[in-house]
């Protein structure tokens, strides 16, 4: 038996309270009085009789019964005892994402093996996603070293961990035993394929299974069982395919990227640097962003401030600004034209011209929809290489995405490839030991209700006395 709260006991001091107020008498203990008085009392005791006598013992006993049980009831007395079974928590490490996870019966069966007779909870990332989810608990799917956290911060109240990892992780012995999540190791599997700009880049576990189609390789290189290929896509669509028992084949296919060119956006220079985007032909598809027109958006204008006097004038800009990512600031002569955009607070200024701290207006400035405004023509007057990259972050900055780092090929359909821990998985020996000598004791049984509602009954039956002795 234990008191979960101790220190209410010391309620029950009130009991000697009231004993003591109980027994106290008011009043000297010797009157002399006459002999008439002594007459009357007499008379009065024979009057008495007829009635009901008082018992305040009666009344005194269910208060002091009521106080003590009460008191002992708010020290919640309560009867603990090791749990019947030992509870393990088992993480399981996923091979891949999505709503099927390879081996996963034979990962539990094996967990059940390694701690037999046994309470155990499973544990993993992204648990919710599978079909046949059960009793799994949903970890948040991210690196490693996140689950095991989470992991650990949800089984805490257990009284052992199991691992079933991929590979050993530093640390991860303090947790519980570790085991591997494989019986066997892979015998080639591709887990990347990650379009970038307009070439596609395969990753893939040795033996060598992959065979790319309508593209020219560019480049192959091992890193011990890793092997990396660089392509280049010569058609639309792409194929990356891997030969073996269970034959798989991964789809590309190309993204239009679409430039749509305005009236003011029609200079040799200007036509440099659109074809050096690279874009398609306008007969591909709605243009993701405008040059030159004033009409459509998302857009990058230009030419639209007004002739003003900018002697003296001072720059003023946001480094840190994503149209300003590697660009040489000084490459431009931005107060040079002479042309200034009259403030407008709906708009966020980029590049601002000061005098003597006043703000004079804006050279370049953002408003709502992807609209980039420029005072006058920077991408004429400015050496080509600057020239480009300022094209380049403009329309990273109206599109949400830059040209040179835009993904040309996207891939068909939902097929979602293990990561490269699981591809690289192979069976390793158990580290550390499961102890399951020392468990956490169960939930306490308490008996404060009981206490409190034998309490409260004797207060009943104190306040029935005394309603009926009235």
């Amino acid at each position: 038996m234990n008191l979960l709260a101790a220190p209410a006991l010391i309620l029950l001091a009130a009991a000697a309270v009231l004993v003591a107020l109980a027994t106290m008498r008011r009043g000297p203990k010797r009157r002399d009085v006459g002999t008439l008085l002594i007459w009357q009392r007499i008379a009065e005791q024979a009057q008495a009789q007829k009635r009901s006598r008082r018992n305040f013992d009666w009344l005194l006993w269910l208060l002091l019964g009521a106080l003590i049980a009460g008191g002992i009831g708010a020290a919640r007395p309560a009867w603990l005892k090791p749990s019947a079974q030992p509870r393990v928590a088992v993480f399981i490490e996923r091979l891949q994402p999505g709503a099927d996870e390879p081996g996963l019966e034979d990962a539990i069966e094996r967990a059940r093996k390694l701690a037999p007779d046994s309470e155990l909870t499973f544990y993993l990332a992204g648990a919710d996603e599978l079909e046949e989810a059960g009793e799994l608990k949903s970890l948040r799917p991210g690196a490693i070293q996140a689950e095991l956290a989470q992991f650990a911060a949800r089984s805490r109240d257990a009284d052992g961990r199991v691992l079933l990892l991929c590979a050993p992780v530093n640390g991860a012995t303090d947790l519980g035993v570790v085991v591997s999540r494989v019986n066997t190791a892979s015998e080639g599997a591709v887990f990347e394929i990650r379009p970038e700009g307009d070439r596609v880049i395969v990753r893939e576990t040795t033996p060598d299974r992959v065979q790319i189609f309508d593209a020219r390789i560019l480049s192959s290189r091992k890193d011990g069982r890793v092997r990396t290929w660089e392509c280049k896509p010569v058609v639309d669509d792409v194929e990356v395919q891997l030969i073996g028992s269970d034959e798989r084949i991964f789809k590309l296919k190309r993204r239009p990227f679409v430039i749509g060119v305005g009236e003011d956006w029609q200079g040799d220079a200007h036509g440099a640097l659109y074809e050096a985007l690279g874009a398609d032909s306008a007969d591909g598809g709605e243009p993701s962003a405008w040059l030159g027109n004033r009409d459509r958006t998302p857009a990058v204008r230009i030419n639209l401030g007004a002739r003003t006097d900018l002697s003296g004038a001072q720059l003023s800009y946001d480094p840190g600004h994503l149209l300003f990512h590697e660009l040489p600031i000084e490459s431009f002569d931005w107060l040079g034209e002479g042309r200034l955009l009259a403030p407008d607070e709906s708009a966020r200024p980029l590049v601002s011209a000061m005098r003597d701290g006043e703000r004079l207006g804006d050279l370049v400035r953002l408003k709502a929809g992807g609209v980039l405004e420029f005072a006058g023509d920077p991408f004429t007057h400015a050496p080509v290489a600057a020239a480009a990259l300022l094209l380049d972050n403009a329309l990273g900055v109206v599109t949400g995405e830059r040209p040179s780092e835009r993904a040309r090929y996207e891939p068909v359909g939902d097929w979602r490839l293990p990561s490269e821990r699981a591809a690289l998985a192979e069976p390793f020996e158990p580290q550390g030991e499961l102890d399951l000598s020392t468990r956490n004791e169960s939930e306490p049984l308490e008996f404060t209700t009981w206490l409190t509602l034998a309490a409260a009954l004797l207060v009943l039956a104190a306040t029935a006395l005394l309603l009926r002795r009235e």
